[in-house]
């Protein structure tokens, strides 16, 4: 759930990520999300782009960089930010 309490500029880290899982958990569609929040689409699909960057960035071996079993689960993620960017 996202946290509703907020001026519209105080968008923490902890915040957008809770806004962005409430995206990739069909809570709300990245345009429910902008609107609800006073938010831009492009701000929301941004957010949403970094998080799955960040979380890819998170899962990379470090000992074995070209060893990445995570691809296939990162590109079902990418797939589903697609789905919902272009319901819109």
């Amino acid at each position: 759930m996202v946290d509703k309490g907020h001026a519209r500029d105080t968008w923490t880290a902890k915040r957008r990520a809770g806004l962005v899982l409430a995206v990739l958990r069909d809570e709300l569609s990245v345009a429910e999300a902008a609107l609800q929040h006073g938010l831009t689409l492009s701000q929301v699909q941004d957010w949403c782009e970094r998080f799955l960057r960040g979380a890819e960035d998170a899962l990379k071996e470090s000992s074995d960089a070209d060893f990445e079993p995570h691809d296939e689960v990162i590109a079902l993620l990418h797939r589903r930010i697609r789905m919902l960017i272009e319901s819109i």
